[in-house]
C-alpha cells in the first residue's frame, strides 16, 4: 500500500514538474503577473478607469499564450482587429445617442439607439463566428466591448472618448503582456502537424510489429505478446485528425525552412497504412489435423512476409525521424542521418519486395500445380486465402512506405538546401472558414458546425422543374388564347369585356408565369432558400435575440427597478456569459454550459477566500492571481475539460480586484462573489435554453443525415468499381480520379460522424438515445470504406478474362445483392422507417461466387493454360476480401433493423415461414420493445 502512495506521488510530482517546465505555462504565468501588475498600479492603471481589471479577463479570454509564437501573433493580430470594431461601432451608436440627447433629452430614442447598435454588432458577430470560424474570438471580444459599452449609463449624457480610451487600454494591455511574454518564452517555429504526423507512423509501427509478434511469426513458448500495442480506436482517431490539424497548420503563421505542403501526401499514406492493419495481418497458425500440402503452402508464406515486415518496420522508424527533424528539430535528442541515408533505404524496400514476390510467384506456382493435380472437387482451404491476403496488404504497405520515402527524401533535400524563413498564410475565404488551434484548444474539442444541411419541407429541384415546365406550357397557351381574345374585343369593340374580373384574372395569371418572372421566381426562391437553410443566420439571430433579452433592463426607464438592478449588479457578466457560451449546435452547448457553470463556481469560491486574505494589498492581489494560474492552467493545457479552467480564470478578477478600485465594497466581498457567480449562471443557462429550444441543431439528427450521405456514396463507389471490372479496356484516369474523390469523401464523413458521436453524449433528451448502437454502426461504417477501398487496389491486378468474364452472372448478382443491401440501408435512415422483412442474401451469391471461380481455375488448368502467376495470389485475396464486405453487409443491415424495426408481412408469431432461397428472414422486435415499455 505505501508502494502504491509513492508510485501516485511521484507520478504527481512528474504530472506537475512537467507542466511547470513547459514554456507555455511559464508564457501563461508572466502574462498573468505582468497584466495584473499593470492594473494595481495606480499611476498607469488610471487610463483605464474604475474597471481596470478588466484587462486581466480580456487577457484571459482571447489573448492568453498558445502553443507557439506564430499562433500568438495571429490571435494578437485578428482579436486586436475585433476589439477595436467594437469600440468603433459602440461608439458610433454612442455618439447618436449623444446626438438625440441633445435635441430631445431623456427621451426613448436616446435608449433605442444603444440597444439597437448592441444588437446589430451582435447579429453580424454571430454570423461571422459560424461562417468564418477564425474569427470566432475577434467575434467574441467585439461582443465583450459593445456589451459593457452600450449597456453603462443609457439614455444620460454620453462620455465617449473617456470610455473608449479605457477600453482601449485594456485590450491594449492585455494584447501587449501576453505577446511579450510569448515572444520570450515560445518556440518560434513548431508545426504540431508535424509531431502529429510523426506520433501516427510511430503508431502504425507499433501495430505492424504486434502483427508480426502476434499473428504471422510463428508462436512459441517464446513468444511474448507485445505490450505496446496501440488500440485500433486510438489509431483511427489520430488518422482522421490529421486533415484537420493540416488545415490548421498550413493557413498558420510559421517559421520553417520547408511548407507544411510538402507533408499532405503523407496523410494519405497513413490513411491507408492504417486502413491495411485495421484488419489483423494473419499468416494461420497450423495443427496436427492440417493436411502436408496444405502446412507447406501456408509456411512458405511466414519468413517472406516477416523479412518485409522487418524492412517496413525500419524504413517506418527513418520516416518518424525526419519528419521530426524537418519541422520540429528541437524535440529530437539525436539529428538523424543525411538524405543520402534514405537511397539506402529505398533500395532496401525494393529489394525486399523483389525478393517477396518471387517467394510469391514459387508459391502461386505451387498452388497452380496442386490445382492441376486436384480431381476437381478439392477446394483450397481458408488459410491459404488468409496467407495471400496477408501478403497482398504487405506489399501495398510496402508501396505505400517506398512513396513515404520518396516525400520524405525530397523534403530532407530541401531542408538542407534552404534557410528558415516565414511563411504565412494567403488570406482569403478558405483560409478564414479553417478553424483555429487556439479554438479548437479552447473549446476541447467539441463539435463546431461543418454545414451540414438540414431537412426541409421546401420542394426538390426535380419537383420545382416539372412545376415551371407545367407553368411555361399553360402560360404559352393562355397567352395565345388571350391574344385572340383582344384581337375579337378589338374588332366588336366591346369595351365592357376588356376590364372584367375574367379578363383582370387572366393578364395576372399570364404576367405571373410569363418565362421572365419564372426566371426571377427561381433566383428569389435559391435566395429564400438559402436564408431559411442557413444556419449560421440562424445562428447569428440566436446570438442578437439573447443579447437583447438579456440586456433588456439596461434600455429601460431611469427610475425602473430593473434599470437600478442592472447598473447595481452589473448584469453584463450575464450577457457575456451567454455569449460565450452559445455554440453552434446543441451537444456543444450544453458540454461547455456544465463544465463553465463548475468553472464559475470553482472560481468564485477561490476569488472569496482570496479577498478575506489580502483585502486591498495590492502584493497580495498579484500572489494570488499567480497561485491560481497553476491548478487553471493544468486543465487548459492537459484535460479535455478546458472551458471549465478558462472561466475559472475569468471569474476571479471581478471578484478580487472589485475592492482594490471600490473600498467601500470591501467587507461585502461575499455578495459580490455570489452575484458575479449567480449572474455568469444565468447567462449559461439561457444560452442553453436559447440553443436547445430556438432552432435547435440536434446531433442525432446531424448524425442519421450523415449516415444517409454516406452509405449513398459508399453504394456509388461499389458500382463504380464493378463496372470498371467488366469493361474490356484500361479504367481511364478521370474514373480513378472519381473513385479517389468518393473515398476522400467517405474519410470526411466518418470523421464527422466520429465528433458528432462524441457531442451527442453531452445532449439532454426525455428518451435515452441508443448510443451503443450507433458507435456500432459507425464501425461497420468504417469497416465498410476499408473494404471498399481494399477491393479497389486489389481489382487492379485481378485478370478480368479469367476470374471476371467467365463468371459475370455469379459477379453481377452478387453486386445487385450488394447495392439493394445499401439502399435499403440508406432509405431507412434517411426515412426512419422499418427495414422490410425479407432482403436478397448477399452471403448466397457470395457462395455461388466463389464456387464458379474455383470450379472455372480447376477446369482452366486441366487445359494445360498459361499459368496464372501472380495474378493467382490476387485471386484468393479477392475472394477472401469479398467474403470480409458481405460480412460487413450483413452486419450493417442487422444493426439497420435492431434501430429501426422490421415491416413484417409474414405473422411470425403464429407461423414459421420458410424464407425462399437466397433471401434473409429478419423478425420484428415491435412486440418485445412495447413490452420492455410497459414493465
Amino acid at each position: 500500500m505505501l508502494f502504491i502512495h509513492e508510485r501516485n506521488l511521484l507520478e504527481f510530482m512528474s504530472a506537475l514538474w512537467s507542466l511547470v517546465a513547459s514554456r507555455r505555462f511559464l508564457a501563461r504565468m508572466l502574462s498573468t503577473v505582468l497584466c495584473a501588475t499593470a492594473v494595481v498600479l495606480r499611476p498607469f492603471s488610471r487610463f483605464g478607469g474604475s474597471s481596470a481589471f478588466l484587462a486581466i479577463t480580456i487577457k484571459e479570454l482571447v489573448f492568453s499564450p498558445q502553443e507557439n509564437l506564430p499562433q500568438q501573433i495571429e490571435a494578437t493580430f485578428f482579436n486586436l482587429v475585433g476589439g477595436l470594431v467594437g469600440v468603433s461601432l459602440s461608439s458610433l451608436g454612442k455618439f447618436l445617442a449623444s446626438l438625440a440627447y441633445d435635441r430631445t433629452g431623456g427621451s426613448v430614442l436616446t435608449r433605442c439607439i444603444p440597444g439597437l447598435t448592441l444588437s446589430s454588432i451582435c447579429f453580424l458577430a454571430g454570423w461571422f463566428k459560424s461562417w468564418l470560424p477564425r474569427l470566432t474570438l475577434a467575434s467574441r471580444i467585439a461582443c465583450f466591448v459593445s456589451i459593457w459599452l452600450l449597456t453603462f449609463d443609457v439614455g444620460g449624457p454620453q462620455h465617449i472618448h473617456q470610455e473608449a480610451i479605457a477600453f482601449i487600454w485594456m485590450i491594449g494591455v492585455a494584447a501587449t503582456v501576453s505577446l511579450f511574454s510569448s515572444m520570450i518564452l515560445l518556440r518560434w517555429s513548431s508545426t504540431q502537424f508535424a509531431v502529429e504526423l510523426a506520433n501516427a507512423f510511430s503508431e502504425l509501427r507499433s501495430c505492424l510489429q504486434s502483427s508480426l509478434e502476434e499473428h504471422i511469426a510463428e508462436k512459441s513458448e517464446e513468444n511474448v505478446p507485445c505490450s505496446s500495442r496501440t488500440a485500433p480506436a486510438d489509431l483511427l482517431q489520430r488518422s482522421v485528425s490529421l486533415e484537420k490539424l493540416y488545415q490548421q497548420a498550413y493557413f498558420e503563421l510559421r517559421l520553417g525552412r520547408v511548407s507544411v505542403k510538402s507533408l499532405k501526401p503523407l496523410i494519405t499514406t497513413v490513411e491507408h497504412l492504417r486502413r491495411v492493419l485495421s484488419r489483423h495481418l494473419v499468416i494461420p497458425q497450423l495443427s496436427f489435423v492440417d493436411a502436408n500440402d496444405e502446412a507447406n503452402v501456408v509456411s512458405a508464406f511466414r519468413q517472406p512476409a516477416l523479412d518485409l515486415g522487418a524492412v517496413l518496420l525500419e524504413s517506418m522508424k527513418v520516416i518518424e525521424e525526419q519528419i521530426v527533424f524537418c519541422y520540429n528539430a528541437s524535440t529530437l535528442s539525436h539529428v538523424p542521418e543525411t538524405s543520402t541515408d534514405l537511397t539506402a533505404f529505398q533500395n532496401r524496400l525494393v529489394e525486399a519486395v523483389n525478393i517477396a514476390r518471387s517467394h510469391l510467384e514459387k508459391i502461386s506456382d505451387h498452388l497452380d500445380l496442386q490445382k492441376r493435380k486436384s480431381s476437381g472437387d478439392v477446394r483450397l482451404p481458408t488459410k491459404v486465402f488468409d496467407a495471400c491476403a496477408c501478403m497482398i496488404f504487405l506489399l501495398q504497405m510496402a508501396q505505400e512506405i517506398q512513396f513515404s520515402l520518396r516525400v520524405v527524401k525530397e523534403v530532407r533535400a530541401c531542408f538542407d538546401e534552404s534557410r528558415p524563413r516565414l511563411w504565412y498564410p494567403r488570406f482569403s475565404l478558405a483560409w478564414l472558414g479553417v478553424t483555429p488551434t487556439v479554438v479548437s484548444h479552447e473549446e476541447g474539442g467539441t463539435f463546431l458546425d461543418e454545414g451540414i444541411p438540414e431537412e426541409s419541407s421546401l420542394l426538390s429541384e426535380r419537383e420545382a422543374l416539372q412545376g415551371i415546365a407545367e407553368r411555361t406550357y399553360n402560360g404559352f397557351r393562355r397567352e395565345h388564347e388571350n391574344y385572340i381574345d383582344r384581337l375579337t374585343a378589338k374588332r366588336s369593340r366591346i369595351t365592357g369585356r376588356l376590364f372584367s374580373p375574367e379578363w383582370f384574372k387572366s393578364l395576372i395569371h399570364s404576367n405571373w408565369n410569363h418565362p421572365k418572372t419564372l426566371r426571377a421566381r427561381l433566383r428569389l426562391s435559391k435566395v429564400s432558400r438559402a436564408f431559411k437553410q442557413s444556419a449560421h443566420l440562424r445562428h447569428a439571430f440566436k446570438n442578437a435575440a439573447g443579447v437583447a433579452l438579456l440586456s433588456l433592463p439596461a434600455y429601460l426607464g431611469g427610475n425602473s427597478p430593473g434599470r437600478k438592478w442592472f447598473q447595481q449588479s452589473f448584469g453584463q457578466w450575464m450577457v457575456i456569459s451567454y455569449v460565450w457560451v452559445l455554440e453552434t449546435n446543441t451537444g456543444a452547448t450544453i458540454r461547455i454550459s456544465y463544465l463553465r457553470l463548475n468553472g464559475t463556481l470553482l472560481g468564485a469560491i477561490y476569488a472569496w477566500v482570496a479577498s478575506l486574505i489580502c483585502k486591498t494589498n495590492p502584493y497580495g492581489l498579484v500572489v494570488l492571481m499567480m497561485a491560481a494560474e497553476l491548478p487553471t492552467s493544468w486543465v487548459i493545457m492537459n484535460t479535455t475539460f478546458s472551458p471549465m479552467g478558462t472561466v475559472a480564470a475569468v471569474t476571479l478578477p471581478p471578484i478580487l480586484f472589485t475592492p482594490y478600485f471600490h473600498p467601500d465594497t470591501e467587507n461585502y466581498t461575499w455578495r459580490i462573489a455570489l452575484l458575479r457567480a449567480a449572474l455568469i449562471s444565468i447567462g449559461i443557462i439561457a444560452a442553453l435554453l436559447a440553443n436547445s429550444l430556438l432552432f435547435p441543431r440536434h446531433c442525432r439528427v446531424l448524425f442519421l443525415t450523415r449516415v444517409c450521405e454516406t452509405l449513398g456514396l459508399s453504394n456509388q463507389l461499389f458500382m463504380n468499381m464493378s463496372r470498371s471490372l467488366f469493361q474490356s479496356s484500361q479504367t481511364s484516369a478521370v474514373h480513378k480520379k472519381r473513385n479517389y474523390k468518393l473515398e476522400r469523401e467517405i474519410r470526411k464523413y466518418l470523421y464527422r460522424l466520429a465528433i458528432l458521436l462524441k457531442t451527442m453524449d453531452d445532449e439532454a433528451s426525455l428518451l435515452p438515445k441508443p448510443m451503443h448502437r450507433y458507435r456500432r454502426v459507425l464501425t461497420v461504417l468504417h469497416r465498410l470504406s476499408h473494404s471498399l477501398t481494399n477491393l479497389r487496389k486489389i481489382g487492379q491486378h485481378v485478370p478480368k478474362k479469367d476470374v471476371v468474364m467467365a463468371v459475370a452472372p455469379q459477379r453481377r448478382e452478387l453486386v445487385s445483392r450488394i447495392c439493394i443491401g445499401l439502399f435499403a440501408s440508406e432509405q431507412v435512415f434517411r426515412a426512419r422507417q422499418p427495414l422490410p422483412q425479407f432482403l436478397p442474401s448477399s452471403r448466397a451469391a457470395f457462395m455461388a461466387l466463389e464456387r464458379e471461380v474455383e470450379e472455372h481455375l480447376l477446369e482452366s488448368r486441366h487445359d494445360d493454360s498459361e499459368s496464372l502467376g501472380m495474378s493467382l495470389i490476387y485471386i484468393f485475396a479477392e475472394l477472401d476480401l469479398l467474403a470480409e464486405l458481405v460480412d460487413t453487409i450483413d452486419e450493417l443491415v442487422e444493426h439497420t433493423r435492431e434501430l429501426f424495426g422490421t415491416s413484417a408481412w409474414l405473422d411470425q408469431m403464429n407461423t414459421t415461414p420458410v424464407a425462399p432461397s437466397g433471401m434473409t428472414s429478419m423478425q420484428d422486435d415491435s412486440t418485445v420493445l412495447s413490452r420492455v415499455a410497459t414493465q
